[in-house]
């Protein structure tokens, strides 16, 4: 895998049976204390945290990738807090440990995909991005930021959006979901 060799310093990590990918928003419920602090720590600090899937083996332990989180919008209502999160760049998990209930990790940033644009033959996906973006014409998205909000979106086995995060080729990323779509009938 490509990545920068810069490591950050300790990451808190969100151990989640999903993943984030970035540019994305997922919405999340935390109630856990030990999250509630985690969150109140980035939110005080604006740092973010990582969302990582937990592996699969029963293990609590964090698969080799994570996203970085920023917090875009939160509330709270009886004792639980709903949060919205942008996915941020992707980075390999090199060392991790649990602190306080809390996986931390030592995380190495990706460098970022190139800004290739969407081909022709992904021009029939378009709609459903237009749906996706927001206020962001689905005409003007590139071909990372439209494989990552269509990733996001599909409700395809965790297995599989792994593999979609791990990808760093964004129209091979385009293609893996067109053969998904046509695949599930989505």
């Amino acid at each position: 895998m490509d990545h920068d060799s810069t490591q950050t310093d300790w990451t808190d990590l969100f151990l989640l049976g999903t993943v984030l990918f970035p540019g994305a928003r997922m919405a999340l419920r935390v109630f856990e204390p030990r999250y509630l602090d985690m969150v109140s720590r980035s939110l005080r600090s604006h740092q973010p945290f990582a969302i990582c899937l937990h592996q699969a083996d029963g293990e609590n332990a964090p698969e080799k990738v994570a996203t970085l989180a920023k917090i875009r919008d939160w509330g709270s209502q009886n004792g639980m807090l709903f949060i919205q999160v942008e996915g941020g760049n992707r980075c390999s998990v090199v060392e991790w440990r649990e602190r306080a209930g809390i996986a931390t990790a030592r995380l190495c940033p990706w460098e970022e995909e190139p800004q290739l644009p969407m081909e022709t033959r992904h021009a029939w996906m378009k709609p459903v991005l237009a749906e996706l973006a927001g206020d962001t014409p689905a005409g003007s998205l590139d071909a990372t930021t439209a494989g990552m909000l269509l990733a996001q979106a599909l409700t395809v086995p965790v297995a599989e959006k792994l593999k979609l995060l791990l990808l760093q080729d964004p129209l091979e990323r385009l293609d893996h979901i067109a053969r998904l779509l046509c695949q599930s009938g989505q």
